[in-house]
């Protein structure tokens, strides 16, 4: 898949995990579209989470939001696009995923090796990934 040009409608598992709400200011330049994997940079900026560059995944985008202004977002278990069909299976399960781009995840981390979260089920029509709740 290719990074979001729209928002997105991001279905949230629920599971009892630990959900966190933040606000970020977006990064000049940047637009984070609702229900993307939303990632801060080395300024602490929100930005579509990509593959590349040093920084953080913060949880899935509650809203979309262009440079400067503020963005919300949740940690929890939503459900995103492996990056090719049956890349994951149930042995993945509770094992690091990676950051393919702003609405897909991959079990192969890269050069940059963004992680997005800890895989937490594989359905059907894609991977449970539990995402912003901290590093693994």
């Amino acid at each position: 898949m290719s990074a979001l040009t729209e928002a997105r409608d991001t279905r949230e598992i629920a599971a009892g995990g630990i959900h966190y709400t933040r606000e970020f200011t977006v990064a000049a330049g940047s637009t984070v579209y609702a229900g993307g994997i939303t990632a801060v940079d080395s300024s602490g900026k929100a930005i579509p989470a990509a593959s590349s560059g040093a920084i953080t995944v913060v949880g899935r985008a509650e809203n979309t939001a262009a440079g400067g202004e503020t963005v919300r977002t949740r940690s929890g278990m939503f459900l995103y696009s492996p990056v090719s069909s049956g890349e994951f299976t149930a042995s993945d399960l509770n094992k690091t995923c990676y950051v393919n781009d702003d609405q897909t995840v991959t079990l192969t981390g890269g050069t940059a090796a963004v992680v997005a979260g800890v895989v937490r089920d594989v359905l059907s029509d894609g991977v449970v990934a539990e995402i912003g709740n901290g590093p693994r």
